[in-house]
């Protein structure tokens, strides 16, 4: 636990108020735990952006960045707890406003930072990986039925605002493709989205489609019957950034998985 604190006088108080929750209490002045809260999320954000260049280094070499991601955090001055699993961007507010607020924080200051601004347009040049992957297995993709499974940006919210998947949608129509969307959270999409047809359900929204991307991590989708589903799509081609669904495609056959860094 990081308490702030401007008088010393507090702190045998505020260490019996945070005992029970905390195994440990740090007590520092408020600026520095005001610091530490946007630096370590920042921390988190630059780990992120790391290994997804990492990984898409990997796919331009034959490695696999899993593999790779293991052995970094073998080392003890990394730790298997690490943020270097190779997936998709870091979405939602949380990090990114981290990381523009130490930025601004430094622009305000006239101190020039390069490590720290280079985190978030590392992660926007992420956000594209998507599009990139169904361009280069595709080529055109104008016409071609692309099932989106997953709006919102995290599970368990039904909060589409900073969603990576809306981007990749609107980058798909932007490119002619047809978008067909499925989220066991979005029952109605907003006028602005109107030209994204939402389906009922997964079986809808992937059948006759040229390709499948996995936006959203919804146990729902781990459920769904893939060795019946998959062979309705007229390519069973599946982006699943984060492997999400790795063991479940395992037993369809003939299918392509690509994932970052796979």
């Amino acid at each position: 636990m990081i308490v702030g604190i401007r008088s010393d006088a507090k702190k045998p108080l505020l260490g019996k108020i945070f005992a029970p929750f905390a195994t440990q209490v740090l007590f520092m002045r408020t600026e520095s735990a005001e610091m530490v809260k946007h630096a370590l999320n920042s921390f988190l954000a630059a780990s992120i952006t790391f290994i997804n260049e990492i990984a898409r280094l990997c796919e331009h070499t034959g490695a696999d960045a899993k593999e790779v991601s293991a052995g970094l955090k073998s080392d003890a001055r990394i730790g298997p707890r690490a943020y270097l699993n190779p997936g998709g961007p870091f979405a939602g507010g949380t990090l990114a406003r981290d990381v523009v607020t130490l930025t601004k924080l430094g622009s305000a200051a006239g101190e020039a930072l390069a490590v720290i601004p280079a985190i978030k347009r590392s992660n926007d040049l992420h956000r594209g990986w998507a599009l990139r992957r169904l361009q280069s297995r595709l080529g055109d993709l104008h016409g071609c039925h692309i099932a989106v499974l997953g709006l919102v940006y995290t599970p368990g919210t039904d909060t589409l605002r900073r969603s990576a998947a809306i981007e990749l949608c609107h980058a798909l129509l932007a490119a002619g493709a047809q978008v067909h969307a499925f989220d066991p959270a979005v029952k109605q999409l907003p006028a602005e989205f109107a030209k994204i047809a939402l389906s009922p359900d997964i079986t809808a929204a992937v059948h006759g489609a040229d390709a499948a991307v996995i936006c959203t991590e919804w146990p729902h989708f781990r459920q769904a019957d893939w060795p019946a589903i998959a062979p309705t799509m007229r390519q069973p081609v599946f982006i699943d950034a984060n492997r999400f669904l790795e063991k479940e495609l395992l037993t369809v056959p003939a299918i392509e998985h690509l994932s970052v860094g796979g």
